[in-house]
């Protein structure tokens, strides 16, 4: 059982019902819709086929709602690319007119009122660099000093200028309407700033009643990095985006901003994405480069709870081969944590309530007894993810009645959620464990199983860890 989770991002090159049923047999247990690109059918239709696919399967897969947030991008352009000399002056305007060599149509966001002369312009990844010469009625003239090529829709990033923006626009709010109503399991929140976005987010989701969907904090601005434990107190997880991170932070830090993030998450219990040209090279190779097999090991080592492809997938040339790449790398790199070779990241112990103890208590006994696996009722997914989150050698296997709480562990490190009916007693729980260990992948291995549960179960938080032999002829017994 592969731990680290695979979201691919859905797009022209993997969104029907075939390619779909293929990267979920490649590995991909979720999948993002990315807002910034297609068509309000075309986002239904994906919800849709995911769904059904999924359910043909009996396989339960989150789809992340990716809003596109304050992103500032250049318009249409009148040739699939255009080429910006050094030295040249490129006016950036807002007359809506398809753009070339001497100028582009930028979509609002306030660039003009709040960029100044001087200003650094970073174009889509940040290789073509433009700088603010003047600000005039017809918009931004600015001077090319690192050329290169310029695709339509590029994002463009004004790190110096102070810009004036809500962090859900009309478009957002429009998309996060389409989102819950198709049935979203996480919202990600893209250019978050503050705890304060993630609670405005909040307040909307929860006011339209569907208090259940999860929230992602994208990690892209400096603003985030300096407010990070107090977003990771109001979202239930955050996403390492690379792309725009890379672009806010210089670049010789942001593999140390990306350890700092993930460990943060991890010690907070929240789950965390690593994004952004993970297999980059894979959009028109068959094969990652080796600095890539390289990265996506260590971000597995960094303790991610998921990898996320996002080209790779969604326009790429391999889709499925780079599912199977980021596949065979975590699982060669689990498999040394296993054997003791390399160490993987685990969050601190202090601090923590009833629960966080007893989560503990689950891991250091399965790790003493060398657990077949670790057994978690689960309604909400909470204990589930606390004891996955000291990344035990043991499987996680949650067992809820909750489909949504399922979909959502789907993308959480080491957990596999399966489907129970809700009200069990301890006696029936334990033959319930025994019965799925002994038909699940990877919970061969001849040791007992440790389940926690609420004592006496129904309707009672988490509150004992339980060894239970294999064979039904022992005796259940409280972990001392």
């Amino acid at each position: 059982m592969r731990r680290t989770k695979i979201l691919a991002t859905l797009g022209p090159a993997s969104v029907t019902a075939r390619q779909i049923g293929r990267l979920l047999s490649a590995g991909v247990d979720a999948f993002r819709v990315n807002f910034s690109h297609g068509t309000d059918a075309e986002h239904r239709a994906a919800f849709r086929t995911v769904r059904t696919v999924a359910a043909a399967r009996r396989k339960e897969v989150a789809i992340v709602a990716d809003l596109q947030g304050p992103k500032i991008r250049i318009g249409e352009l009148s040739r699939p690319t255009v080429v910006l000399r050094t030295g040249a002056t490129w006016m950036l305007d807002t007359t809506g007119q398809a753009g070339d060599e001497r100028r582009v149509s930028v979509r609002g966001f306030g660039v003009r009122e709040g960029a100044r002369p001087g200003d650094r312009v970073l174009v889509g990844d940040g290789s073509v660099e433009l700088r603010v010469v003047r600000r005039g009625r017809g918009g931004l003239e600015t001077r090319v000093v690192h050329g290169g090529t310029v695709r339509p829709h590029a994002g463009l990033s004004l790190p110096g200028a102070r810009l004036r923006t809500d962090l859900l626009g009309p478009k957002d709010l429009s998309d996060l309407s389409i989102a819950l109503r198709e049935g979203a399991d996480f919202v990600a929140l893209s250019f978050v700033r503050s705890a304060q976005d993630v609670r405005d987010a909040r307040r909307r989701i929860d006011a339209a009643g569907y208090a259940h969907v999860g929230l992602i904090a994208k990690v892209e601005r400096p603003e985030a990095l300096r407010a990070i434990d107090r977003i990771l107190t109001e979202a239930d997880g955050i996403m390492v985006a690379r792309g725009d991170l890379g672009i806010a932070v210089p670049l010789e830090r942001l593999a140390l901003e990306q350890k700092r993030l993930v460990a943060r998450a991890n010690d907070r219990r929240r789950l965390v994405i690593v994004a952004t040209q993970v297999l980059l090279s894979m959009v028109s190779s068959p094969r990652p480069t080796r600095a890539e097999a390289t990265d996506v090991a260590n971000a597995v080592l960094d303790g991610a709870d998921a990898v996320m492809l996002s080209e790779e997938s969604a326009i790429g040339e391999y889709p499925v081969e780079s599912v199977r790449w980021l596949d065979r790398i975590a699982r060669a790199t689990e498999s040394a944590v296993v054997r003791g070779a390399v160490e993987i990241h685990r969050p601190t112990n202090s601090g923590g309530g009833v629960d966080q103890l007893v989560a503990r208590s689950a891991v250091e006994v399965a790790e003493s007894l060398d657990a077949s696996a670790i057994v978690v009722p689960t309604y909400s997914g909470r204990t589930a993810q606390l004891v996955a989150a000291h990344r035990p050698a043991a499987p996680v296997l949650a067992l809820s009645s909750n489909g949504s709480t399922r979909r959502q562990l789907s993308l959480a490190w080491g957990i596999e959620a399966l489907a129970v009916p809700r009200h069990f007693n301890l006696v029936r729980l334990s033959d319930e464990a025994r019965r799925i260990v002994r038909t699940r992948p990877g919970t061969q291995r001849g040791g007992p199983i440790v389940l926690t549960a609420g004592y006496p179960v129904e309707g009672r938080p988490t509150n004992l860890v339980t060894v239970v032999p294999r064979s039904p002829k022992g005796t259940a017994a409280p972990a001392r």
